[in-house]
């Protein structure tokens, strides 16, 4: 799966005229925590709700910011695991695409990219996902898999993401059943963090809820 399949359609990007306010108000709208900042089809950077929250007033404008911004982004042609990477490191809620000339096309949401990977070739049957994030240290599949065993559930796949230069960890794991709030309740009484979830039955399939 390539970035410009993922693209969402709905967010729009700000600009650098626009202000903290603005962006606040269209983070909630789209419930993300960063946007891509766009003049004329070129990608400035991203700002997030912290950094706006950080600003001496929501009223100032985020071209006085440009020059604090950071750029992550990913080339249109680039494969569902450069996406997760770039949006890994980065602690992103949005990955900014760019065509081969740097031209702005839109944003890929955290949502849609679980969304992916839950539906994706290697994992298309009917179940739910559950993103643990955790220490390297700490990490047992084993202890993971007899948690939801005891649940009468199976995994059907795992995916792991992590950087060098991070001590934590997060796992993907698509199980067998839509019905993972046992599961999850349970691993969190393990003292397991849950950093988000989403069942592929959901009315709104872009539906991924945040802990």
């Amino acid at each position: 799966m390539k970035a410009v399949k993922l693209i969402s359609s709905s967010i729009i990007s700000l600009l650098p005229d626009d202000d903290g306010n603005r962006a606040l108000d269209l983070m909630n709208l789209y419930r993300v925590n960063h946007l891509a900042v766009v003049k004329n089809d070129f990608y400035l950077g991203v700002v997030s709700d912290k950094e706006i929250n950080n600003w001496n007033s929501a009223d100032e404008y985020i071209e006085e910011h440009l020059p604090n911004l950071a750029s992550p982004h990913v080339i249109y042609n680039q494969h569902l695991f450069d996406i997760i990477e770039v949006l890994e490191k980065n602690n992103l809620s949005v990955v900014p695409v760019l065509d081969e000339n740097k031209q702005y096309k839109g944003v890929i949401t955290n949502r849609k990219l679980l969304y992916t990977i839950a539906n994706s070739a290697a994992i298309q049957s009917v179940g739910g996902v559950i993103v643990l994030q955790m220490n390297h240290n700490d990490y047992s599949l084993t202890e993971i898999s007899n948690i939801i065993e005891n649940n009468d559930s199976k995994i059907l796949s795992t995916y792991v993401t992590s950087t060098p230069e991070n001590t934590k960890m997060e796992l993907t794991i698509k199980i067998n059943k839509t019905e993972i709030t046992p599961i999850i309740k349970d691993l969190e009484r393990y003292e397991y963090s849950i950093i988000a979830s989403y069942k592929e039955d959901d009315e709104d399939v872009d539906f991924l809820e945040r802990y």
